[in-house]
């Protein structure tokens, strides 16, 4: 069998077992230990890092001259949101994870696992991280430590080389109405009708139109839209939840600005912002980008895509704890999260063989 062949039939298996393992966020505790046991099994020292109320990190190779950081998250979303168990076929595997992240989870392992059995150098530290679909405790925690200047966060982006990344502002939405009996309309206020206005309103913001030459527009996602009971009566209350897209060439302070001055003009309307993440951008010629832009060309003798990665990752914190952070890895993002999340083994071939030759070349 071939180096390659062999490669691909262990990538494949590590894939399937690590996706065989439920990790929904909160629930990662059975894949941290089957990492912990695979990697002690393997000879390799590693470090737990605890995360307050969100198990641990896991951190491998750790050391003070290391230049570069890889890292990928080791949970998922909820069961419900995809096939489960995987399904394993010749050259792909479907089902919930397998993509989203568990062929990343799979790449480091077998980096660290293929790197010691050759007797290559490894020059970087390994963070297999929790809580990333959820909160992202896990990566908040990571970036409080001391870190190499550089890192790669392993997520599906085609294998294009994202340098940029989109923020987001979370808005949950409480807007009130009057109930009345469900025939008498004219003396009720329906929220919903109120809501539905509400986006309408919103939609007519200026922010909302811009693009950006890697991440395309902006715009926002209704996540949540729940009100009413089914009874014969006017709803007196619609809760929202609008994730709003923000790009590096945007302030979000002003953003966040305009949204309130929509919501404040109703005084039926409350609101909350759940949470706010910085876009980021790095240039061309920043090191951890023109490295793996070099190593992908000697890899797969072909030119790699510069892009953005449109979701939030854990990039977002490192790059706020000023870690310099790519996002890179086999797998398409629009199919995760979803029924029909796959992964192909032979783009995470490829991916190996990228980053294999970038560690290769920081040796």
């Amino acid at each position: 069998m071939s180096r390659t062949a062999a490669l691909q039939a262990r990538i494949k298996e590590t894939i399937f077992t690590l996706a065989s393992i439920p990790s929904p966020s909160g629930q990662e505790e059975a894949i941290l230990e089957y990492l912990i046991n695979r990697l002690q099994d393997q000879g390799f020292g590693l470090k737990t890092q605890e995360v307050p109320n969100r198990f641990y990190n896991i951190i491998v190779n750790e050391g003070r001259n290391n230049p570069l950081l890889l890292t990928a998250h080791v949970d998922t979303v909820p069961p419900w949101l995809g096939i489960f168990p995987p399904r394993i076929h010749e050259d792909t595997l479907e089902g919930l994870g397998v993509c989203d992240n568990k062929a990343g989870v799979a790449l480091m392992l077998l980096l660290l696992e293929e790197r010691k059995r050759e007797g290559k150098p490894i020059p970087a530290t390994f963070a297999f991280v929790v809580d990333e679909e959820r909160e992202g405790a896990g990566s908040a925690t990571l970036a409080q430590g001391s870190l190499p200047p550089y890192a790669i966060v392993l997520e599906p982006t085609s294998l294009e080389i994202a340098i940029a990344e989109g923020g987001s502002v979370e808005f949950e939405i409480h807007v009130k109405g009057r109930s009345v009996h469900g025939s008498c309309l004219s003396a009720g206020i329906n929220a919903i009708e109120r809501a539905i206005e509400l986006v309408t309103e919103i939609k007519k913001l200026p922010f909302l139109y811009s693009e950006h030459p890697l991440l395309g527009p902006g715009g926002f996602n209704v996540e949540k839209f729940s009100g009413g009971d089914g009874e014969l009566r006017v709803p007196d209350l619609c809760t929202l939840e609008i994730d709003f897209h923000v790009l590096p060439n945007q302030d979000i302070n002003q953003i966040i600005q305009e949204i309130k001055n929509v919501l404040e003009r109703d005084p039926l309307v409350n609101y909350v912002v759940k949470d706010i993440s910085e876009p980021f951008a790095l240039s061309e010629d920043t090191p951890i980008v023109s490295n793996l832009v070099r190593a992908f060309r000697q890899a797969l003798n072909r030119e790699p895509r510069l892009s953005g990665m449109r979701s939030w990752t854990d990039a977002a914190h490192l790059y706020a704890a000023g870690v310099k952070p790519v996002v890179f890895g086999p797998g398409e993002l629009a199919k995760c999260h979803t029924p029909g999340e796959w992964i192909s083994v032979k783009e995470v071939v490829e991916a190996f063989w990228v980053l294999d030759t970038l560690l290769d070349d920081l040796s």
